[in-house]
């Protein structure tokens, strides 16, 4: 064999390795065959019946209420005041535990002294106004505690009745001596109860 013949050779071998290289590479990278596509349907399930709307009345708002302060009845030094609330709405409402009462200058003025504190013995009860009927609580008011320790006395002609769990309040005429003293409780509220 001629030494020309050689170097030949060795081309020619080298094109026959990257031939078959790229024959084998062309072979491995032959894009894989796609998975047929699948559909998932997706079925919600409730997880239970809907919530129901409440029923039944409720709570009475200080705009279905009118305020009647009855008329005084005293017995050993303690006066006592009803205070009525009627349903004015045209449908029934409930009511439940103790009203926030206090002295004040005019409605919507400046209270006077401090607010009245809750009396036992009576635990709340929730109460159904019905349309125009009528629930009430009773106001005591000391005399004794006024008269005997209450340093700044007062005329007073009216009070401020927030009716349970409302943040507006209702006003009434009654026409008395107070205390503007904050630090002395002369005054105590029952809860509501039903009935005028």
């Amino acid at each position: 064999m001629s030494a020309s013949a050689i170097p030949g050779r060795r081309v020619m071998a080298v094109c026959c390795l990257a031939s078959l290289a790229l024959a084998a590479a062309a072979c491995g990278s032959a894009a894989p065959t796609a998975a047929p596509a699948r559909t998932v349907t997706v079925t919600a399930t409730p997880a239970g019946p809907p919530t129901p709307a409440p029923t039944g009345p409720v709570p009475c708002l200080t705009t279905d209420l009118r305020l009647t302060v009855g008329a005084a009845n005293g017995a050993a030094g303690t006066i006592f005041y009803p205070l009525d609330f009627t349903n004015t709405s045209s449908s029934a409402c409930t009511m439940y535990g103790y009203p926030g009462v206090a002295f004040v200058t005019a409605p919507g003025g400046s209270q006077i002294g401090a607010p009245a504190s809750r009396r036992p013995p009576a635990a709340p009860a929730l109460v159904t106004l019905a349309p125009g009927a009528t629930a009430h609580a009773t106001l005591a008011v000391s005399d004794v505690l006024i008269g005997n320790n209450c340093v700044h006395k007062v005329q007073v002609a009216w009070v401020q009745v927030y009716p349970p769990d409302q943040y507006s309040a209702l006003s009434g005429r009654l026409s008395r001596q107070g205390c503007a003293d904050r630090s002395l409780v002369t005054m105590g509220v029952t809860t509501v109860t039903s009935g005028a």
